[in-house]
């Protein structure tokens, strides 16, 4: 599929519905869809994390989780014109499991989320078979963890671990695990368990979310300045490096 470089890093021009119609053909093939989620903070960051990077270029869908990455494709003559955002897909994957009969794991975050996030998923998605559950700060070893994914064989795997442990995880052992479609999910437990809102239909109907995150999040206030930041710097590789 064809891609595009923001600052280094390959993102895919793709949709929702091109992924999904893909999905059938990775459960049924023994290989391996890992959409890993592009968005301007690991854009920005990526660089400290080396094996993140190579991560993502191997990866099978690199999707552009947020609006900085189109605005930015778009200011540079790209073709990306749909935002991807993880939360989204994830919920498309969850509701294709659900429609045929296929399982999930899910892995990461505090142990009261995803306690309650599992609980409303099985209410929710009451056809898809919860293959199992273990939070981000089990003291299994990271063997063990593997050991009992592999032994659930698990269709769809969803990793919230956060950035960047989420993708460096992911990139020591997808190859290792038993599992066809994998996807970094971030904070998207804490929506799912209730414990987190997600923005008014206002600001995600502008792909305003990231905007709301921060002014609801004393701590997460100076990360209003992040996208402008980003689209400069973008815009300034694109310049300099002509990709």
């Amino acid at each position: 599929m064809a891609h595009e470089y923001i600052m280094g890093i390959p993102v895919d021009q793709l949709t929702y519905d091109m992924i999904l119609e893909e999905v059938p053909q990775y459960l049924s093939s023994g290989e391996k869809m890992t959409a890993i989620s592009v968005n301007p903070q690991i854009v920005t960051q990526a660089r400290n994390y080396p094996e993140v990077i190579d991560f993502i270029k191997t990866s099978t869908h690199r999707i552009p989780d947020g609006i900085g990455i189109v605005l930015v494709s778009k200011l540079t003559g790209g073709k990306i014109n749909e935002r991807v955002a993880g939360f989204e897909l994830m919920q498309k994957f969850l509701e294709y499991a659900n429609l045929y009969g296929h399982s999930a794991f899910f892995y990461g975050a505090k142990p009261e989320i995803l306690q309650d996030a599992v609980a409303n998923l099985k209410k929710r998605y009451p056809k898809m078979r919860i293959a199992g559950a273990i939070d981000g700060y089990t003291t299994l070893s990271e063997d063990q963890v593997v050991e009992q994914i592999n032994q659930a064989a698990p269709d769809f795997l969803f990793v919230a671990l956060g950035f960047p442990r989420q993708e460096q995880w992911l990139a020591r052992n997808s190859e290792r695990l038993k599992v066809s479609i994998f996807q970094d999910v971030g904070g998207s437990f804490d929506v799912l368990s209730g414990h987190v809102k997600r923005a008014p239909q206002f600001y995600l109907d502008h792909h305003l979310e990231w905007l709301y995150r921060s002014l609801s999040n004393p701590a997460r206030i100076g990360r209003i300045f992040q996208l402008p930041v980003f689209v400069v710097k973008s815009l300034w590789w694109k310049m300099r490096n002509n990709e």
